[in-house]
């Protein structure tokens, strides 16, 4: 059943041919300017040429689930990536126009990798421990491979929670350089 809903899945995406641009930068709609109007049109849209607009399209913000954040820009613009456990995307490029942004964005990536490298091993010890203990093995290192793993997860859930913090003041420093 799964291998049917793979090969669906493959032969639908060749014969489509599409790419996914919402992960990608530097692929904004193209503009054309209304001769004489005082607007720009956007992908068949008109809108206001003011700088109010231009914020609002360009302002960085993030929306967290689950142990990910999901990259957006705009009010209810695209996701233009997706971070959190194991995932990387290159914010510090994202926020480039900012040097305080890039700052706080190679802090996250810091924080984001230990965090998720010391969560996921705390995780395995915790799982590893808990199989000793349940194959009721008389075994004095369980509960010590036990409170370790919970101990290296809550570690790195708050290191997690400190990239995030980073994360949030990198997008503040970059939409505060923002042109208004």
């Amino acid at each position: 059943m799964k291998s049917r809903m793979f090969w669906a899945l493959l032969i639908g995406a060749l014969i489509s041919g599409g790419t996914a641009g919402a992960q990608t930068i530097g692929h904004a709609a193209p503009t054309v300017a209304a001769p004489g109007s005082g607007t720009t049109i956007v992908s068949g849209r008109a809108a206001a040429s003011d700088s109010a607009h231009s914020y609002d399209a360009q302002a960085l913000r993030f929306e967290t689930h689950w142990g990910s954040a999901d990259i957006i820009r705009g009010a209810d613009g695209p996701v233009i990536g997706t971070v959190g456990w194991f995932r990387d995307f290159d914010v510090e490029k994202l926020v480039a126009s900012s040097p305080q942004a890039v700052t706080e964005a190679r802090a996250f990536k810091t924080n984001n990798f230990r965090g998720s490298l010391v969560g996921g091993i705390g995780a395995l010890t915790l799982a590893a421990g808990t199989v000793i203990t349940a194959n009721s093995s008389n075994n004095a290192a369980s509960p010590i491979l036990i409170i370790a793993g919970a101990g290296a997860m809550v570690w790195g859930a708050q290191a997690l929670n400190a990239g995030y913090s980073r994360l949030s003041r990198a997008f503040w420093w970059y939409n505060r350089d923002l042109t208004r």
